[in-house]
C-alpha cells in the first residue's frame, strides 16, 4: 500500500503547468504567424474593391482582422496535432499517469492557448488600424471604420477564442486518429481532394453551420457541444493505443 495516493486533479494541474513550459514554442509560433499576418495585412489590406467612370477613379482597400483570425486557426489546428504525438505523449511518463489524465491536461492546455490566441488576434487586429491611421493619410481613412467599442471588442475576443478551440479540437481529433492508424492520412487526403469535386462538399459549406450563426449564445452551445464531442472521441481513440508505441 502507497503511503500517499495519487490524487487525479492533481495530476492533471501539474501535468497542465508542465506543458505550459514544455509547449512554450506552440506560443512563440503563435507570436509569429500572428506578426507575420499583421505585416502582411498592412503592406496589402485584407481587400480591395475600385471603380472609375470618366477622369474619376476610386480605389478601396479594406483594413481588418480576417488574415490574423486565418493564421491563428491554422495554428491552432497544427498544435491540436502536435499534442499528439510520440514526443508530446511521452513527456507524460514524467508523471504518475493514466491516458484520461493525459488527455485532460491536453485539452485545459489547448482551452488556455485558445483564450490567449483569441486576445491577442484581436488587440493585433486593432493594431492594424492604429497603425493605418498614424501612418496614412487620415483625410481618406474611413472614420467610422477605426473605431470600436468595448462590448465589440468582448464579443470578438469570445468568438474569435470559441472558433480556435473548434479548430484546435478538430486538430486533436484527427491526430489522434492518425497516432492511432498512419492510413487515416490516406483516408484524409482522399477526402479533401474528393468530396469538392464528387459532392461539391467545400471548407465553406463545413463552417456554415458555424459561421452563418447570427445568435452569440446559439453558436456558444454549437461550438461547446462540438468540442466536447471531438475532444471525448480524442480520449476513446487514445485508449485504444498501446501504452509505448
Amino acid at each position: 500500500m502507497y503511503l500517499a495516493n495519487a490524487n487525479s486533479s492533481e495530476i492533471v494541474k501539474r501535468q497542465y503547468f508542465f506543458k505550459l513550459r514544455a509547449f512554450i514554442g506552440s506560443f512563440v509560433a503563435l507570436m509569429f504567424v500572428q506578426w507575420m499576418a499583421l505585416g502582411l495585412t498592412i503592406l496589402s489590406g485584407s481587400g480591395m474593391m475600385a471603380t472609375s467612370s470618366g477622369d474619376l477613379s476610386i480605389k478601396v482597400t479594406y483594413f481588418d482582422g480576417n488574415s490574423l483570425i486565418m493564421f491563428t486557426l491554422m495554428w491552432a489546428f497544427v498544435t491540436g496535432i502536435t499534442l499528439t504525438t510520440k514526443q508530446a505523449r511521452y513527456g507524460d511518463f514524467a508523471f504518475v499517469t493514466n491516458r484520461f489524465t493525459s488527455n485532460l491536461s491536453n485539452i485545459a492546455f489547448l482551452l488556455t492557448a485558445s483564450l490567449i490566441a483569441g486576445v491577442t488576434s484581436m488587440m493585433a487586429s486593432n493594431l492594424v488600424r492604429v497603425i493605418k491611421i498614424f501612418f496614412s493619410n487620415t483625410d481618406i481613412f474611413l472614420q467610422y471604420s477605426s473605431s470600436i467599442t468595448i462590448f465589440e471588442l468582448t464579443i470578438g475576443i469570445l468568438a474569435t477564442t470559441l472558433y480556435t478551440i473548434l479548430i484546435a479540437a478538430i486538430g486533436y481529433f484527427i491526430g489522434m486518429l492518425v497516432q492511432l492508424s498512419k492510413l487515416f492520412i490516406i483516408i484524409f487526403a482522399g477526402l479533401f481532394i474528393a468530396l469538392p469535386i464528387i459532392f461539391g462538399v467545400t471548407m465553406e459549406n463545413v463552417l456554415f453551420f458555424f459561421n452563418k450563426e447570427t445568435s452569440l449564445f446559439i453558436f456558444t452551445i454549437k461550438v461547446v457541444i462540438t468540442s466536447l464531442v471531438l475532444f471525448a472521441g480524442a480520449i476513446l481513440i487514445s485508449n485504444r493505443m498501446e501504452v509505448r508505441r
